[in-house]
């Protein structure tokens, strides 16, 4: 996973050298799913939201060259409860020889209102809390050479780990979730109904050499490791379920965790394919996510050819929505609120 994550940052420190601003418009009514597109010849970075169909586009950030700023298409999006602005993680400029550096962007659901959020620079995967007054997200950091300050102390050489940090949206101040040390990586995906828990992916070198999804007490509740292996986790529209990809040998498959009585149920068997970046409809009863073949996970393309695909909560039509030559769809993300429930698929 780490080796998948690392080879997507080289792709968007590539993508700088593509690159278109965007224009309000009406968001349109309905269910509608966030996601980042990426196409080739000629090259664009999309940030989009669609009908449950994939049809029906209207593009809220990034285009073609000299775009700024590029959303990032690795990096899972997040709406506000009401459905009225998503958070996104974006590439605002090359470090050189160091890859891409990122900052976390707010933008209207219409596409209107696009800006930067203060103090957020190399923070990517955010998370908006319920009530819209937190904003959770990850910093990675990575030495490979000449030792460095990360966290006011110095590294050594060969240093890789990422850390959780909230920030208050209304007063600018930080707080940092998880501490930094080499070969321990922390990365937020959700948070619970309530704001309490922030669920997220930890990989330790000291503990095991295989991801695991823990939830964390925002107000100093600790840590609580959810299963031994899993990937993204995901709360339901009640918190009743959390959605989860685990990896079975190559390949990474959808599960569904159930919170009260801890049974875990496979939705998706895909031999040959990686399945990523899961969002709950807010009816509750289909998830949209991205797949790609386990192939892809080593080309720098990563995912080109890739599909948007949706299931129903217990497993059953598997959908295939979006998928183009040339061309990957990314971190599907549902937009709530009134009136935005898709409901079941019908098979």
């Amino acid at each position: 996973m780490r080796r998948v994550i690392r080879r997507a940052l080289v792709v968007g420190a590539l993508a700088l050298l593509l690159a278109a601003g965007v224009a309000g418009a009406v968001a349109p009514e309905g269910p509608r799913l966030a996601l980042v597109k990426l196409t080739t010849k000629p090259t664009r970075l999309e940030l989009l939201t669609v009908d449950p169909n994939g049809g029906l586009p209207l593009r809220l950030a990034g285009g073609g060259r000299r775009a700024r700023p590029l959303p990032f298409f690795f990096s899972p999006l997040s709406w506000a409860a009401d459905g009225g602005q998503l958070a996104f993680s974006a590439i605002v400029a090359s470090k050189g020889g160091d890859g891409p550096d990122f900052r976390i962007y707010l933008v209207n659901a219409d596409g209107g209102g696009l800006r930067p959020v203060p103090k957020t620079s190399n923070g990517y995967g955010p998370v908006l809390s319920p009530d819209g007054h937190i904003l959770a997200f990850t910093r990675f950091r990575e030495l490979d050479g000449a030792p460095g300050k990360i966290g006011g102390k110095m590294r050594e050489a060969f240093f890789e780990g990422a850390t959780l940090w909230t920030i208050d949206l209304d007063t600018g101040k930080q707080r940092q979730l998880t501490p930094w040390r080499n070969g321990l990586e922390y990365h937020a995906s959700s948070f619970s109904p309530d704001g309490t828990t922030l669920l997220a992916t930890r990989s330790d070198d000291r503990r095991t050499d295989t991801p695991e999804p823990v939830a964390i007490g925002i107000d100093g509740g600790g840590v609580t490791r959810l299963l031994v292996d899993g990937l993204f986790p995901v709360y339901s529209p009640d918190g009743s379920r959390i959605a989860v990809f685990r990896e079975v040998g190559e390949d990474i498959d959808l599960y569904v965790l159930d919170v009260a009585g801890g049974s875990v149920q496979r939705l998706t068997r895909t031999p040959g394919n990686v399945e990523l970046f899961a969002s709950w409809d807010p009816s509750g009863e289909r998830l949209a996510f991205m797949r790609f073949s386990s192939a892809a996970t080593e080309p720098a393309s990563l995912g080109i050819g890739d599909s948007l695909m949706q299931v129903n909560a217990d497993g059953s039509c598997p959908t295939k929505t979006l998928s183009a030559p040339r061309t990957g769809f990314y971190v599907p993300a549902w937009q709530p609120g009134p009136g935005r429930e898709a409901g079941r698929i019908e098979c």
